[in-house]
């Protein structure tokens, strides 16, 4: 009833904002779809909890959002690297009036500090650091995860490139085909299902343009749901914290794990 609630708000001129557990999202999804979607009404979703949320249990695992809501028409979907930027989304959010989610995790920060902020009218990604060997695209709290591993790369002696995608719908196609033609190499990291999330547009992006010779594997959940467990203890059960992407990575040869497109 509150996405109802919501829609009729909207209706009548104001800007509701919705901030509720990604896991709730989906007992909603039906009234997101035709009452606030459907409509094309001014209603901003924040989507908390998304990704891995530890203690509260399997049952609340946010890890399918970006997937279910990237199907949807009308639907900007947005998600930040750190408080600054979900402050920026926030304040962008509302001067849309169209639908819009913003998806944020449990807990604080990453570790990296952060001093690129573009605006965000343009609806692009962001370029964190420029690298000619490797393209990482990122989305939300994994932008620091992608900082962590083009750091210890470039111990290697590897130059990375790092994109914060910052939206999933529209996805920046220009930036991120630009980027991918000058390494030939390319992953995504995301703390969502890979069906349906970034690797996905990524994927699809790399298909529909006909980009020859790339190497690209993306790195999400798998199509399974996630058992209970600390962020941690399912990070590396899952491979995807910085150590286990990093050993992954290590030849950046083609071999059975990466589709050569």
């Amino acid at each position: 009833m509150l996405f109802g609630f919501a829609a009729g708000l909207a209706k009548n001129g104001m800007t509701p904002v919705v901030p509720i557990y990604s896991s709730f999202y989906q007992r909603g999804y039906d009234q997101v779809i035709h009452d606030i979607c459907l409509q094309n009404l001014g209603v901003v979703m924040c989507v908390d909890r998304a990704g891995i949320v530890g203690n509260d249990g399997e049952t609340h695992q946010g890890v399918f959002d970006l997937s279910f809501f990237s199907i949807i028409p009308n639907l900007t979907i947005m998600a930040p690297k750190d408080f600054k930027e979900l402050e920026n989304m926030l304040e962008y959010a509302v001067t849309l009036n169209k639908p819009v989610v913003i998806r944020y995790p449990r807990g604080g920060e990453g570790k990296t500090k952060f001093d690129v902020y573009e605006p965000l009218e343009k609806q692009n990604a962001e370029i964190i650091q420029e690298g000619n060997d490797l393209t990482i695209i990122a989305i939300g709290k994994m932008v620091d995860r992608a900082m962590e591993i083009a750091n210890i790369l470039e111990e290697q002696g590897q130059s990375v490139e790092v994109i914060n995608s910052r939206f999933l719908k529209p996805i920046d196609r220009e930036t991120i085909i630009n980027s991918i033609m000058k390494t030939k190499r390319a992953i995504t990291i995301e703390d969502n299902i890979v069906k349906g999330g970034l690797g996905s547009a990524v994927q699809d992006i790399i298909v529909q343009e006909n980009l020859e010779d790339i190497t690209f594997k993306s790195y999400g959940y798998p199509d399974e749901f996630i058992k209970h467990g600390s962020v941690a203890e399912l990070e590396k059960k899952y491979g995807l914290d910085a150590e286990s992407i990093v050993k992954d990575l290590e030849s950046l040869k083609i071999n059975e794990n990466y589709v050569n497109i």
